[in-house]
């Protein structure tokens, strides 16, 4: 079966952090490709403006072009509703019987996880492979936590053994909306032409 890493997310925008944990993931696990699947109707972001799907896919395709291993996926703007990542999981497998999936999460989204939606069916439909660094906000360890979920769900976790680019998007975004040209220093140089060209994020 070929293995297929899915790396989703708002992508508001995408940058250099985003391509870093790809990088590393491929590096370390035998992996035949990374899609990186922008979410058309994230579930946690339905409070705030978000720059268009078009908009959000297009930097992702310029982000990842010159990566022969990388692709992007439009597989969420196909359904209807939000974009829940278990629902994808499971159109992904029905869709692709012949690829085995694994999930790449930052450490936040991975301390997460059990309150997102069915929970359960996401560690059933892919593999986490989880950016090993801890997360500030939390009182339990990485390690202490996978063996949480292993427990919970049965989980299969591996941990991208790789120091990684700790870089937000919603930092990028004020920088932008500031005026900031050292919001480029986190972004592929295509994706700053691209925000600048459509003039994106300004106040």
């Amino acid at each position: 079966m070929r293995q297929i890493a899915i790396l989703g997310g708002t992508f508001d925008p995408i940058h250099n952090g985003h391509l870093k944990l790809a990088e590393e993931a491929c590096s370390h696990f035998p992996l035949d490709a990374c899609w990186f699947m922008p979410a058309a109707a994230p579930p946690h972001k339905q409070d705030r403006k978000l720059a268009s799907y078009a908009q959000r896919l297009r930097m992702a395709e310029l982000a990842t072009a010159p990566y022969e291993a990388f692709c992007v996926s439009d597989f969420e703007a196909k359904r209807r509703g939000l974009s829940y990542t278990s629902d994808t999981l499971a159109l992904l497998r029905e869709t692709y019987p012949d690829c085995a999936f694994s999930l790449i999460l930052g450490a936040d989204s991975f301390f997460q996880l059990e309150f997102w939606h069915a929970p359960a069916d996401i560690c059933r439909d892919a593999r986490l492979l989880v950016a090993a660094r801890e997360y500030a906000d939390r009182h339990t360890s990485l390690h202490e936590h996978a063996e949480h979920l292993r427990a919970l769900f049965g989980a299969r976790i591996e941990l991208i053994p790789a120091p990684l680019i700790d870089i937000s998007s919603m930092h990028i975004r004020s920088l932008l909306a500031a005026g900031k040209k050292s919001a480029a220093q986190y972004l592929p140089p295509a994706v700053y032409d691209y925000i600048r060209t459509e003039g994106l994020y300004r106040r």
